[in-house]
């Protein structure tokens, strides 16, 4: 321990007090000067470099111990003045995010039992492609039902995963701005403390070392003991103070390397939600597609229908009532009501001419069909049927099906109608360039039959094309 009488001396020991001479005054300036330079002496030398301090902090083995700096025993202990540390953001636990919401729904949909969502994924993407290849105008009315409802499953499934891709971002970009706003913080904090650095030796001699060094001089081993207290006081305070600024510092750093995580997290994100989008696009215009298609082909049903009811014949009704019901559950966008609507252009009844058998036809074609049918007899295969048929009554049943404005009259969808109506002018028939054959009194439903092959062999040679679909209708363009 330094003591008063091991700065200054015992008065009975001091050669000036042993020569007569006179003892300086503490108060005098020399005296002042001299003790203020001891005592600074004194404070640098009990002082750690942070760099020491930090090291006794760890050891080998990884484990973190503070050092209780070493002071005299002391009878009195005074609570060394504390530091603020800086505020770390500590990682923060997010509420149920959004893309909570929809986990369980794509889970739904896309995972089954000994399956991975992977390898399902990979199965409806097959089964998309498949379907998007499907001849809407003559495939089996149960083969387009599925294709279409594989189409709205893979449309209603893909728009899950765009929400849950779009949920992460919306987490993304939310974690950016947290971290952005710990940085900020913690650059704040750091920019304080290293303020608050640059007065504190300062403030510790002057406004802590001075009065003691008056004290020291006085030889009263009482204040020199409070002084040493001081003095290990403001050395432990420096220590507090080093280690608070470089924890704010690697504070600093975390909080920016999560801010660039984050940054990186949610640009990664944001460009799988982009591609999951593109997908959905692509899924909703091969729906639109083919959902039209299908109502065409649903609208040529149900006037084939009404045509061959004239002629004593059923159209089989077979995954109709499917292909109507899966027409009804798709999501694609239908023509809204009050948009432009085109109304198909009619004949005049003065341009349809018989063309014989029963079969009235548009006059541009009569002539050939006259052909076919001289050309058939002489064949052995006396040919009938229904060719031309008036739009009015056509017209007449939607308006009691469908509603009387114009959209209802001519764009609804068939399958929006009560019962199911075809559309009007949509049917070559209306149009006097189509006819369903008939052959010795009875509809040609079998692409095997006699009459149907020779149809099948010369029927082009007089302009008129089958519905593959239809052994029976016959067109100028094969619809």
């Amino acid at each position: 321990m330094i003591t008063a009488d091991d700065l200054v001396g015992a008065d009975s020991l001091s050669p000036r007090r042993a020569r007569g001479g006179r003892r300086r005054s503490p108060n005098s300036p020399a005296g002042r000067r001299l003790v203020f330079a001891i005592l600074s002496c004194l404070l640098v030398a009990m002082m750690p470099w942070p760099s020491e301090a930090q090291d006794t902090s760890t050891s080998s083995t990884g484990s973190t111990t503070t050092a209780a700096p070493t002071t005299t025993e002391q009878p009195t202990t005074t609570a060394a003045p504390t530091t603020a540390a800086p505020t770390t953001a500590a990682p923060t636990t997010a509420a149920p995010s959004s893309s909570a919401v929809v986990t369980s729904q794509l889970e739904a949909t896309t995972t089954t039992s000994g399956q991975s969502a992977e390898e399902k994924a990979k199965l409806d993407a097959a089964a998309a492609a498949k379907a998007k290849e499907i001849d809407a105008a003559n495939a089996r009315l149960g083969d387009l039902s599925n294709a279409l409802s594989v189409l709205n499953k893979r449309v209603r499934d893909q728009s899950a995963r765009v929400d849950y891709a779009n949920s992460q971002v919306a987490d993304a970009e939310a974690k950016v701005q947290q971290t952005e706003a710990a940085v900020a913080e913690a650059e704040q904090s750091l920019k304080d403390l290293e303020a608050r650095l640059e007065g504190q030796a300062i403030r510790n001699f002057m406004g802590q070392g001075g009065d003691g060094a008056a004290v020291l001089v006085t030889g009263d081993p009482n204040t020199s003991i409070r002084m040493q207290t001081m003095l290990a006081e403001v050395t432990q305070s420096d220590i507090d103070f080093s280690d608070t600024l470089q924890a704010a510092k690697e504070d600093l750093e975390v909080q920016r390397a999560d801010a660039q995580n984050a940054v990186e997290e949610a640009q990664a994100l944001r460009a799988d939600a982009d591609n999951e989008l593109a997908i959905l696009t692509g899924d909703r215009q091969a729906q639109a597609s083919l959902t039209a298609s299908a109502e065409d082909r649903l609208d040529h049903l149900l006037a084939e229908r009404a045509n061959l009811g004239a002629l004593g014949a059923e159209v089989d009704s077979a995954d109709e009532a499917a292909l109507v019901n899966t027409l009804k559950s798709s999501s694609a966008a239908l023509p809204p009501p009050g948009s432009s609507v085109e109304i198909p252009a009619t004949v005049s009844e003065s341009e349809i001419k018989l063309a014989g058998n029963g079969i009235r036809v548009h006059e541009s074609i009569v002539a050939q069909v006259q052909a076919l049918l001289t050309d058939a007899a002489a064949a052995g295969f006396n040919l009938g049927g229904g060719g031309y048929r008036d739009p009015s009554a056509q017209i007449a049943t939607r308006k009691a099906n469908c509603g009387t404005s114009t959209y209802a009259i001519y764009q609804m969808p068939a399958s929006q109608c009560s019962p199911p109506t075809a559309r009007p002018g949509q049917s070559m028939h209306e149009r006097g360039l189509a006819i369903d054959f008939t052959s010795g009194g009875q509809l040609i439903r079998s692409r095997s039959s006699a009459a149907f092959i020779w149809l099948a062999n010369n029927a082009a040679k007089y302009g008129l094309s089958n519905l593959p679909s239809e052994p029976w209708h016959w067109s100028v363009n094969g619809k």
